[in-house]
């Protein structure tokens, strides 16, 4: 077994062709997230041939890779060997979706007529653990469980995953309950993403105080010139407990100390 940087160091040198005959030949040499992390890698690398990318997309298809975002992007790509991967990955999430919904409908159903907390939270345990592209959607939508703890775990779940579809997260900051809001924010701020703090920023004049103080916390960890730039206005909220997490992230994002 290779790890990625491995797997690179071999991959990056050669020609467009043996590239993608090493594919072939050794992806399977990396664990699951492992082949996850580095095709995305070669995905996101502007200079990564158009041949490349299709048989990237080929691959990313088949894997357990979860967000139509990458395949979405690719759609606008000229070269038809890449467009045509896009298409057909597409499709294939529009089927595994709603085969998904129905399993995901049935298995919230359950854990919402269970009412002992730690049943509730015993069974979304055991549902993490299984490799079924419908478990990050059923985790997602349990964060409207009333118990924080659940919350919490599904939190650090879900923050920790290689893959995840980040369009279902960014649907999830446009609709109470405020503790949902709360909730995806702190995934965000796990998976350090600077593409969220465009779908975060909007969320800066929330009326709910929680959900400021997570966006806060969420731009701290992220970090950036963008990010930065959002702390400081945030520093000058009307609350004071909004104001005080604010100067703390602040002071995380930038090495400013705060006197």
């Amino acid at each position: 077994m290779m790890d990625v940087q491995e797997f690179l160091e071999k991959f990056l040198p050669l020609a467009p062709l043996e590239k993608i005959r090493f594919i072939y030949s050794h992806i399977d040499e990396l664990g699951e997230e492992e082949k996850t992390r580095f095709l995305l890698s070669v995905i996101k690398d502007p200079k990564s041939s158009p041949i490349v990318r299709a048989t990237v997309l080929k691959f990313l298809r088949q894997s357990s890779f979860e967000d139509p975002a990458i395949f979405q992007k690719s759609l606008k790509e000229k070269h038809q060997a890449v467009l045509k991967a896009a298409q057909r990955a597409l499709k294939d999430f529009e089927i595994q979706d709603r085969k998904s919904s129905y399993i995901c409908g049935s298995v919230l159903r359950k854990i919402e007529s269970t009412r002992e907390k730690q049943k509730r939270l015993k069974i979304l345990k055991t549902i993490a653990k299984l490799k079924a592209s419908w478990v990050p959607k059923v985790l997602l939508e349990a964060l409207a469980d009333p118990n924080e703890g659940i919350r919490d775990f599904i939190i650090k779940e879900l923050g920790q995953r290689e893959a995840l579809n980040f369009t279902l997260l960014y649907q999830k900051l446009r609709r109470p309950p405020w503790y949902v809001k709360s909730a995806v924010l702190k995934i965000l701020g796990l998976r350090k993403n600077p593409e969220s703090i465009r779908h975060i920023k909007p969320l800066l004049d929330d009326p709910n105080v929680e959900v400021r103080r997570s966006i806060t916390q969420a731009l701290g960890e992220i970090g950036g010139e963008e990010a930065l730039a959002l702390l400081v206005r945030l520093t000058k909220d009307k609350n004071h407990y909004v104001k005080i997490s604010a100067e703390e992230a602040l002071s995380k994002a930038s090495k400013v100390k705060f006197i």
